[in-house]
């Protein structure tokens, strides 16, 4: 009988065999993952015990170091060792941080927000703000810990903080990111809401199954006559794809190691939970896709993030540490759009005002062109304006002014890592997925979003039967293997590398009660995404402070020059330049696309003045990463007056200039 989902089956474990307790002690854990998993050294080697006595020193350490929230341990926290930790972090430096609950997890854990800066027991903020969130997929334990890190960096120079607010989530999706703790390990960042995947009478009842007893969920094949996977020739251990053209016949079916707990004929396709937090925000958000949820922010945890968005105008840019990389790889312009190109039909409104027939249909760029006889000179008339003018679908792929920033940002980066001597070569990270909070923070609240993985698979060395590249006018030579799946190529060189092939657990024909005989092997669960407990800091201290210099690119809005023109009876001229300092622009082209952020407000305020033409709150928008801008107004002033001129963006720095006006 299986176990009953609830909060007995959360107790972090190190192995099926050995618990935690229930209560877990503050202080770093050293995760056993696929190196200090006691089952694998039981596997690997024939006297495991020469392992526990270095790995409990190890845990020794661990517990002394948590004393001190300033030094770092080896390893990954559990979501009870982070909330433990921020907590001490927070009182022992209440000053400048201080962390408040967002809400409670299905479990009843809580989701802690940590806010840094000099403006932390102020409600109403006068800074801009930075907003980190970290393993909203449960699934990416190094996220955490580079948010951690990125509080500790915080903690030990103010000066990071004390024009910036700081906000900052370590673990976004505690229920998910306690599995990575659990045995048997699987990877699964679903949160622990009961969720009836496969519309039965039943609920959770159909989960994987550990059947070989090593405390992990891999891969089950069978053979079978209907089967299209073999063995791959050249390494055995991977399964490929049968290819008929090569006389190739499959002979095994793969499943998740499991069993037909529900009697369905079906394997491990309903097991615990729940929903995966990193993909229920608004944003091409998937209905009835998996761990998608009832509905975009259907979870508390997903809808207490947007709350804190739209109640903190102030913050100005995000950061997502997770599965993704904006700042090494910009996002991708490559998702198709629901808008039809070819044959737009105008609404009778937009007819008339681009003299245009409401009965006619137009291309996209058709449309274009008489849009462009219309709009302010200057501005940019693209697709995606199209798109929202006509409500023609939601806009799928950046602006190409923003591809622009986050292309320059691209370089900047990768020459900061060469400076960091962090140059190895690895594969891409992850594309973004829809319903990710990284997309919702730039399509719909129209703010620079970033986002960083910390670690990839390193590229694996060339093969030397690889073909060369011909020279010009050669033909190109043929392939003289088939091409092969470029991740599990890069996996089986790191793991035969670095892991001592521990990452990959032997095919083992194991006993079932339907197939008979089946085999059991696979990649060990988070091998290719999680790096060694023992890299965490090397990875971690090159890469989290590539963040203070996006914050360094907040737009800054300076008055840098200003004129005044008597023009007679005690009217004034007066005109001011106002400049972006910084390379984002203010807003990025999808705020201004949206209307979001708010505008600045340019004020103008002096004693016993009036205004002929201009007034005395102007909004101010659309300004490009180091362009400026002026602005001008008459005013009357029968006497001499100072004035004074402020620019107040809610989420950029804005400043300040007191001039004096002549009299009569």
């Amino acid at each position: 009988m299986r176990n009953t989902p609830g909060i007995l089956r959360l107790k972090p474990q190190i192995t099926n065999k050995i618990r935690l307790k229930e209560k877990v002690e503050p202080g770093p854990i050293i995760r056993p993952g696929f190196i200090f998993n006691f089952s694998f050294f039981k596997r690997f080697d024939n006297q495991p015990m020469k392992h526990l006595i270095p790995l409990f020193m190890l845990l020794m350490f661990a517990g002394v170091q948590a004393q001190n929230p300033a030094v770092r341990a080896v390893g990954y926290h559990t979501p009870e060792q982070t909330t433990a930790l921020l907590k001490e972090m927070a009182a022992a430096n209440s000053g400048i941080m201080k962390i408040s609950p967002l809400c409670k997890t299905f479990s009843g854990t809580e989701l802690m927000m940590a806010e840094i800066g000099t403006e932390t027991r102020i409600e109403k903020k006068t800074h801009p703000a930075l907003l980190v969130v970290a393993n909203l997929e449960g699934t990416t334990p190094l996220a955490t810990e580079g948010a951690l890190r990125l509080i500790r960096e915080l903690l030990a120079d103010p000066q990071k903080s004390k024009e910036i607010t700081w906000y900052i989530l370590p673990l976004g999706n505690p229920d998910g990111a306690r599995r990575f703790f659990t045995s048997p390990l699987r990877v699964d960042g679903r949160n622990f809401r009961p969720w009836n995947d496969d519309m039965d009478e039943a609920t959770d009842e159909d989960g994987p199954d550990d059947l070989n007893g090593d405390g992990l969920i891999t891969q089950m094949r069978v053979k079978d006559p209907e089967g299209t996977m073999i063995p791959d020739d050249k390494d055995p251990r991977l399964m490929k794809r049968a290819d008929p053209a090569k006389g190739e016949k499959g002979i095994y079916k793969l499943y998740t190691e499991g069993l037909d707990n529900d009697g369905d004929g079906q394997y491990n396709e309903d097991g615990d939970g729940g929903t995966n937090i990193g993909i229920t925000f608004p944003h091409l958000y998937g209905y009835n896709q998996p761990g998608t949820g009832a509905w975009s922010g259907s979870e508390a945890e997903t809808y207490a993030i947007m709350q804190f968005m739209t109640a903190h105008p102030e913050i100005a840019l995000t950061m997502t540490y997770g599965s993704t990389n904006f700042c090494l790889v910009p996002p991708k312009a490559t998702r198709k759009s629901t808008m039809s190109l070819t044959s737009i039909k105008l609404p009778e409104r937009y007819a008339r005002m681009l003299n245009a027939d409401p009965d006619k249909t137009y291309s996209l760029e058709e449309v274009k062109e008489m849009m462009k006889a219309i709009v302010p000179p200057g501005t940019t008339v693209d697709d995606s304006m199209v798109a929202g003018m006509l409500d023609q679908g939601a806009v799928v792929n950046p602006l190409d002014a923003d591809l622009k920033v986050y292309n320059a940002f691209a370089e900047k980066y990768k020459e900061y890592l060469k400076g960091k001597k962090f140059t190895g070569k690895r594969l891409d990270p992850a594309r973004d997925k829809d319903g990710s909070f990284e997309l919702w923070a730039y399509y719909q609240l129209g703010l620079p979003s970033f986002s960083m993985d910390f670690w990839g698979l390193p590229e694996p060395p060339k093969s030397d039967t690889a073909q060369k590249r011909p020279s010009a006018g050669e033909a190109p030579a043929r392939s003289v293997e088939p091409q092969k799946d470029p991740v599990m190529t890069a996996f089986i060189a790191y793991n035969d590398k670095d892991l001592g092939g521990k990452g990959f657990v032997p095919w083992t024909e194991v006993a079932h009660p339907v197939f008979g005989k089946v085999e059991v092997g696979g990649i060990v669960p988070f091998a290719d995404q999680v790096p060694k407990p023992e890299i965490i800091d090397s990875l971690v201290s090159a890469q989290v402070p590539w963040i203070f210099e996006l914050a360094k690119e907040i737009p800054r809005l300076e008055i840098f020059d200003q004129k005044i023109e008597p023009q007679g009876a005690g009217i004034f001229r007066v005109s001011i330049w106002v400049r972006n300092n910084r390379l984002l622009p203010f807003p990025i082209a999808m705020g201004a696309r949206n209307k979001v952020p708010p505008p600045a407000i340019v004020t103008l305020t002096g004693k016993d003045i009036s205004f002929v033409s201009g007034r005395a709150r102007t909004p101010f928008e659309g300004l490009g990463g180091f362009e400026q801008r002026k602005l001008s107004w008459l005013i009357r002033a029968d006497h001499p007056e100072d004035i004074n001129i402020s620019i107040k963006p809610v989420n950029a720095f804005g400043s300040e200039r007191t001039i004096k006006l002549g009299g009569n």
